[in-house]
């Protein structure tokens, strides 16, 4: 809780269901590292240069300051207001204090695990959406949870109804945990200008709040949902080459695992099952062979649009869109109410945009599954003004490299980690995408959809 005679405003809580709180047996600890990654991103958003802590500082103080540190262009990119080396130098230079002696705590023992039983943060995105769906077919016992940070209502709101629809119809019920102190980290409630500093400690709190629920629940794997391309090289505004979401990187995944393992004492672990999978990859397995699960997808921010599930105006909404398209599937089905496929629609996709560094991996990679999803709906005769553009600016191209691309697109990109668990998920995501090459090449793609999406509207 966040109270005391210098806070201005109703206390601030992080709940957990009472009986999983309850059965925590490592509060002390779990508190201590809690307190400086919920506060994190406050004081430099708020450019204060000096914060005390009534805590012993943290166990893994230099890894979060180091991924924080690290993160920072990903979040000033999109915010040309913001430079990233202003925005580092108050970082290191901001002074953190802690007043309390080191805690000598140590993890406690637990006994009775139940090693098929996994903990997933979930959010009802396409990642955590496919790692549901995997755990579930591969056997496992799945307690999904939520965190709600009270930030966005609406986009909660709109989840809240998706997990009653799924519950009702799959059985599978979400946890949640109620994080009222990101509010601190809010930008519009700080009355500061718009910035996204506030997004990178989440990642941490995300991994942590996981922690009560494997011990309440027994379950010793904690599964993360980082896809490939998140580690890809990205060239940023200001020149920077750095993974697409550093906190979702391969690197900073792995280093959780690490943090996760040393805090309970060697007794739970974190894996990735979709590490090695492609944006178009995921939603292939997905939507075609999950659509049971893919039915309750949501990806992006909802709280200022004026549509009902998808906001229409980003790339979140763009590839979904015409990766439906390409496998023959209804986007309408999933929740679209508008074509993503007007002239208007063409920046947010990459195939459309001015020619692309040789080092920015990321965006040449996305830029090959656009033209395998664009080449795919143009052989199901999807119409619309991006596909009569396609078809003049880049049919040729893509019908020489269908085959190589298909190949590139549809396998799994790296390796697995070395649990059990994902080396499972690595060996059916294999064999599902070895199909779908076998069936594409075999007979390539032929239009499947109704007369009234062939032009990508209803």
């Amino acid at each position: 809780m966040i109270d005391g005679e210098a806070w201005k405003s109703d206390p601030c809580e992080m709940r957990f269901p009472e009986a999983v709180w309850e059965s925590f047996p490592a509060k002390e600890v779990f508190l201590i590292e809690m307190a400086y990654l919920l506060t994190l991103a406050p004081p430099l958003i708020l450019k204060h240069p000096t914060v005390w802590y009534a805590t012993p500082e943290p166990r893994f103080f230099q890894f979060y300051n180091n991924c924080f540190e690290s993160a920072i262009p990903n979040m000033t990119d999109p915010i040309n207001a913001e430079a990233s080396e202003e925005i580092l130098e108050r970082f290191r230079s901001t002074g953190r204090h802690f007043t309390a002696e080191p805690c000598a705590c140590d993890f406690p023992e637990i006994d009775s695990w139940e090693p098929r039983r996994v903990i997933l943060p979930f959010s009802f995105g396409k990642d955590s959406l496919t790692s549901l769906a995997t755990l579930t077919r591969l056997g496992y016992e799945v307690i999904p949870v939520q965190l709600d940070d009270r930030v966005l209502p609406r986009a909660m709101a709109i989840r809240r109804e998706l997990e009653k629809k799924m519950a009702s119809a799959l059985g599978i019920s979400c946890y949640a945990v109620r994080n009222e102190v990101q509010l601190l980290s809010d930008f519009q409630i700080l009355k500061q200008p718009e910035t996204r500093l506030h997004q990178v400690h989440i990642f941490f709190v995300y991994l942590m709040a996981m922690i009560p629920f494997c011990i309440h629940y027994r379950a010793p794997t904690i599964v993360l949902n980082n896809e490939y391309c998140n580690s890809l090289k990205r060239l940023h505004r200001e020149g920077y080459l750095l993974p697409h979401r550093v906190m979702q990187s391969r690197a900073v995944t792995r280093g959780m695992a690490r943090l996760t393992e040393r805090f309970t004492g060697g007794q739970v672990t974190a894996v990735n099952l979709i590490g090695g999978l492609g944006n178009f990859a995921l939603h292939r397995i997905l939507h075609a062979e999950f659509p049971e699960f893919g039915t309750y997808r949501v990806s992006c921010h909802m709280e200022v649009s004026k549509y009902s599930r998808w906001c229409h105006g980003c790339d979140h909404c763009a590839q979904p869109f015409i990766y439906s398209l390409a496998l023959g599937l209804d986007p309408f089905e999933l929740g679209f109410e508008a074509s993503m496929l007007e002239e208007e629609k063409s920046p947010h996709y990459n195939l459309f945009s001015e020619s692309l560094h040789r080092k920015d991996t990321y965006r040449r990679f996305i830029r090959q599954e656009e033209v395998l999803a664009y080449h795919m709906a143009c052989q199901r005769g999807v119409e619309g003004p991006l596909m009569d553009r396609f078809r003049r600016e880049f049919l040729s191209e893509a019908e020489k490299r269908a085959t190589r691309l298909m190949k590139r697109v549809f396998r799994v990109q790296s390796k697995p980690g070395k649990s059990r668990i994902e080396i499972e998920a690595a060996l059916l995501y294999r064999r599902l995408l070895c199909r779908e090459q076998k069936e594409l090449q075999k007979r390539p793609p032929r239009n499947r959809l109704p007369c009234s999406i062939v032009g990508g509207k209803r």
